[in-house]
């Protein structure tokens, strides 16, 4: 009797796992879970401007230990990649090219419309919508605004409407790359542009760049874009461009 009692708690659990699963499954088929999103897709090809001719010019250029410049010029069309250790100076570099830094001793020129991605992007109005702040400064409808920066492949419809002081480090800089995406620039200058980014967007980017007809400066410590870049590459250490 014991044996048979035991037996009968046993298939009685067993019956009752059998019931729960079923139960599981039939749930799952009338109410499924969604599929995740598919993965961003970044299709934008940045618009070249149209100056010619030398872009940027640093002439005996000097900001404190951190750089020091004899001499360096951009023109339209050339593409430089610059690499070098932490604290090399390469951050400092570009800061000055764009004019958010300006040099203790020398002189900087620029012509045309320069783009700049820098890599740190803190968020300064952290209360603007994703939208808004794309859309500043553009002068076109919200309907217009939200067409084009979903066109770029860098945002999801659901994310145009989050605070940019939500945003990750990486949704921070795909919106900072969408904004040069909306204008012409005849040059880009990029700050570590894969950090943040996931792979496929890094590789998409790449390939933009590739077809890239205006002037652009990179910093980079990516090993596999250093050996994909098709233009001159400089190496910095201590302030200074060597190379």
């Amino acid at each position: 009797m014991a044996y048979d009692r035991a037996g009968g708690r046993v298939q009685a659990s067993v019956s009752g796992r059998v019931r729960n699963a079923q139960e599981r499954l039939r749930r799952l088929r009338a109410e499924p879970v969604a599929k995740p999103p598919r993965p961003l897709s970044f299709v934008a090809r940045p618009v070249a401007g149209g100056a010619e001719g030398d872009l940027v010019t640093l002439t005996g250029v000097r900001v404190a230990d951190r750089l020091t410049v004899d001499h360096l010029t951009v023109r339209a069309g050339e593409k430089l990649l610059i690499h070098g250790g932490n604290g090399a100076g390469k951050s400092t570099l570009l800061r000055v090219m764009v004019g958010l830094a300006e040099p203790e001793a020398g002189e900087v020129r620029r012509r045309g419309r320069i783009g700049f991605l820098a890599q740190e992007i803190p968020a300064h109005r952290p209360a603007e919508r994703v939208l808004a702040a794309f859309g500043r400064g553009l002068g076109l409808a919200e309907e217009e605004q939200a067409e084009l920066l979903l066109s770029y492949g860098l945002f999801r419809p659901a994310d145009l409407l989050v605070p940019v002081g939500s945003l990750s480090a990486g949704q921070r800089r795909r919106l900072v790359l969408a904004r040069l995406l909306a204008r012409p620039v005849d040059l880009l200058l990029l700050d570590e542009p894969a950090n943040h980014l996931a792979l496929g967007l890094v590789e998409e980017l790449e390939e933009a760049l590739e077809k890239w007809t205006g002037a652009l400066v990179v910093v980079s410590h990516d090993r596999q874009l250093r050996r994909r870049f098709t233009g001159r590459i400089r190496r910095m250490d201590s302030g200074r461009l060597l190379g």
